[in-house]
């Protein structure tokens, strides 16, 4: 597939916060790219890219983050820092569920 893209897009955003939310119709994730004090703590921030998608397409990103990472983390981490490195990997039957929770967010990002 040929994609285009603008020029000033050509090097994309560097992103080390996420925060994510969702209605019965669609999920969005906002990338942040956070400054963090002595602590840890996020002092500030700054919105680099909001996404938009369809509870279909989040299925197939969240398969498609696993299916890299695994390949990643086999090649590229060290095999006992693998071992102890637990990811919880997110259940697939809840995505798009239009429960009460609708409007829930989670934010994920470095500190």
């Amino acid at each position: 597939m040929k994609i285009h893209t603008q020029p000033d897009q050509m090097g994309g955003v560097w992103a080390n916060a996420a925060a994510v939310r969702h209605s019965p119709h669609e999920f969005t994730i906002d990338f942040l790219r956070c400054d963090f004090d002595d602590t840890g703590k996020a002092a500030a921030g700054i919105l680099v890219q909001r996404v938009n998608m369809s509870p279909l397409f989040v299925t197939q990103l969240i398969a498609a983050l696993q299916d890299n990472w695994s390949k990643y983390a086999d090649k590229s981490m060290p095999k006992d820092l693998l071992e102890d490195l637990s990811i919880e990997s997110p259940r697939l039957d809840d995505v798009g569920d239009t429960g009460d929770d609708s409007g829930d967010s989670d934010d994920a990002g470095g500190g």
